[in-house]
This record gives C-alpha cells, structure tokens and sequence, in this order.
C-alpha cells in the first residue's frame, strides 16, 4: 500500500488545493503515472503514483484543500485488500472546516508577488484539450513584421494587420499601431450593440490569496519613497536591434543585467531589513515581475551580475514558460534579493511599484518611446525611458537611492558596458 501525499512545496507553504483527479476509485495506475493536479499559493503540479496498483480510495475531492502531509488517496498493490479500518486517509474536510481553512493564508517571506510586466498571459494547461496554436500570417510569402503583442492585440480586436501601418522599426506593426487602427479599421464592430456583462463570484486562489495578504504586509510596515529618473536609451534601443538579428532580446534583458552591475557598486540596496541588523547578501539575485493568469509571480535570475546578456534572455524565457504553466518550483521564485518589474509592453510610461519583502527596493520600468529633447541647443528625436525605483527609508536614504540610480543610468544610456 502507497500513500499520496500533499507535499510541501515551499518553507511557508501549509495547505495546498485539489484541482482535478486524472484517475478515481478503482482506476489501476502506473508508478510515475499522474494520478491528480494540485494548486500551491505559486505552482500547480501533478502527482504521481509511487508504485503500480489501484486506486483504493480518494479522500480529497476536487476542488477541496488538503494541510501539507495529508493523506490525499490510497493505492493498494496488486492483489492487496485494504480494509476501511486501515486507511489512513484523512477525511474530506466538511464546510466549516474547509471555510476556516481557506482563511489561513501561506506567506513567503523570500519573494514578492506583486508585480506587473513581462508579456505572458498564456492560460493554464488544460489536459483534456489537445494543444492547439495560432499561426503567424503569412504575407508575400513572408512574416508580418509586427510585435507579439501587436498580433495579440489584433487577434483580440479584430483587426486586420493588412490595414495598419506600421510605426516601428524598418515599418514593424507595434502595439500602438493597432490602437490607433482600431477606429479606421473596424467601425462596424464600433457600432454592434455590447453584450451584456454577467455578474459573478470568482473564488480565491491559494496565489491570490497570497498575493493579498502580502500586499498589506508590504504596505503597512514599509516606509516606501520613490526615486524617479528618465534614460537616454536611444544607444540601447540601437544595440537591442542590431542584436536581435543573431538572438531575440528584450529590453528588459538588458535592465536586469544593468541593475545586477549596478548592485555590485551599492550593496547597500542589495540588502534586507532585519529587526536586529541589516543583510546586504553576498549574491545578486534579481526577481522578475511575471503576470499570469492567475496571479503574479517572480521568478528569480540568480547571480544576475555573472551572466551575459544573452543567458539572462535565455533564463528569463525558460522562466516565463514555466510561469504560464505553474511549474516553477520554489528555487525557481524564491530568495530574490531585488525586483524589476517593467510595464513597458503595456505602454505605460512611468509608475511606482510596492517593494517584495524583504527586498529593500523596486525598479518600476516604464516604456521606451521616441521624444523630442534639447542636446547642445538643439531639439532632437531620442528615445527616452523613466524608471522609478521605490525604497524602504530604513535602509536606502535618498541620495543613496539616488547614486545607485546614477550608476544604473551609466549602464543603460552605455549599454557597451553591459556586454563587456
């Protein structure tokens, strides 16, 4: 006989939920076999079947929570008889209980979870759908040049990207061309009558939960300041294309390694607060705000401050792919000793972030955008982007926050620095 347990994935972690059962009372499985998917405050993931068997009885239903440890079902070898008396899997709990189970909520104290930017809303992994894709348009027997999120935003809308314009570099359709071919290109849909919007409850996550909770916990204790300046990226915006044409990139790849540098120059904000001293930690570890579906999540680039360019880019997207899927494992997301968390896609321009605890300070990336600006007396076109970075004053006074933002302004509007 073979127990499946909820595991504790994660220091905080004390419940998890039962999301759905691949197999049910009787159903013979395969060790290694999924036999259920269950959802943690960050990840979900398939169990498996120790050994090869039946399954002899499911304690927790879909859509139930479960403490960490507790006996979720019970498979019997073959040929084994188990005896009601001898299961020991605990009792699905009844709805009082579960009620006061769902008020616990499971704090992490080593990453945030707030945070908003880097293009992914894929939902989750339906298994009992086979994997489908949207195709790229083919035109002249080649891509459209437009961004992804200028193809999302089109699928969505309905717009035709034959209609629109494009802005970007060498004519790419960006996000922003589609916005402003929505008029011109779809006035009937301007015209349908709106369907009417359906009122409805849409119960708690464990990540949600979370998320909540930590806000608050941020909000209050942390006495926040917020430092904001504006970048000359016009040599990055240069470099990123150019390289683009070897290795996909993103900006945001390059702002992570520039931050990492920049921390290696001021320990002081690659720190956290502590009642009785301050840490400034020995490894620069930077958590990138990830939004998904569900939740918001940061996975974390360890040792961001060693790493090229080009293997942050590679790491981040191999994080990415596991966030959509909620199988980042707790190395994955925890222990960031410092956050970025970048809107830019979004065409936001500038905005504050709340500070992941027990990080003592943010880096809010807005978007890089073509501005007219006075050099030498005279008025040109570069490009410009503002960062904001929010501080906990117990740690990080003004003008410290204002050299580490000194230091990071050298890396950016040089971006040759970052590849050396």
């Amino acid at each position: 006989m073979a127990e499946i347990i909820m595991p504790k994935m994660g220091d905080a972690m004390t419940e998890g939920k039962v999301v759905r059962w691949y197999k049910k009372a009787g159903d013979a499985v395969r060790k290694g076999e999924p036999v259920l998917e269950i959802e943690t405050d960050k990840v979900n993931l398939d169990l498996e079947a120790e050994q090869d068997g039946t399954i002899a009885n499911v304690a927790v239903q879909e859509g139930q929570m479960a403490p960490v440890g507790g006996v979720l079902a019970i498979i019997a070898a073959p040929g084994e008889k188990v005896a009601s008396g001898a299961q020991r899997a605990a009792s699905a709990p009844s709805e009082p209980q579960r009620r006061a189970t769902d008020k616990k909520d499971s704090v992490k104290h080593t990453t945030g979870e707030y945070a908003e930017a880097i293009e992914m809303k894929a939902p989750r992994i339906d298994r009992s759908q086979p994997v489908t894709s949207t195709p790229l348009r083919i035109v002249e027997g080649g891509r459209t040049r437009s961004s992804p999120l200028a193809r999302k935003m089109a699928h969505e809308m309905g717009v035709s990207l034959d209609a629109i314009q494009g802005s970007g570099p060498s004519g790419r359709i960006v996000a922003r061309d589609v916005q402003r071919g929505v008029g011109s290109s779809q006035p009937a849909a301007a015209r349908r009558p709106a369907a009417p919007l359906e009122e409805k409850q849409i119960p708690l996550s464990a990540m949600r939960r979370t998320i909540a909770k930590r806000l608050a916990e941020s909000t209050g204790p942390i006495p926040h300041f917020y430092l904001t300046a504006e970048y000359d990226v016009s040599n990055l915006m240069s470099l990123r294309l150019q390289m683009n044409e070897i290795v996909k990139i993103s900006v945001n790849d390059f702002v992570v390694r520039a931050a990492a540098l920049a921390l290696r120059e001021h320990p002081f904000v690659n720190a956290s607060w502590g009642e009785d001293a301050i840490t400034q930690h020995g490894g620069i570890h930077i958590g990138i705000a990830v939004s998904t579906p569900e939740g918001l999540i940061t996975p974390v680039v360890r040792n961001a401050d060693r790493k090229s360019v080009q293997d942050i880019a590679a790491e981040v997207r191999t994080l990415a792919d596991k966030a959509k899927n909620r199988k980042l494992l707790p190395n994955d997301y925890q222990g960031s000793t410092f956050t970025i968390s970048n809107l830019g896609a979004w065409g936001i321009e500038e905005f504050t972030a709340i500070i992941n605890p027990p990080n003592v300070a943010i880096l809010a990336i807005g978007a890089a955008a073509p501005k007219p600006v006075a050099i030498n007396g005279e008025v040109v076109v570069r490009d410009r982007m503002k960062v904001t970075m929010s501080c906990d004053h117990r740690v990080i006074d003004g003008a410290a926050g204002a050299e580490y933002l000194r230091t990071l302004r050298q890396y950016l509007e040089q971006p040759v620095r970052l590849l050396l």
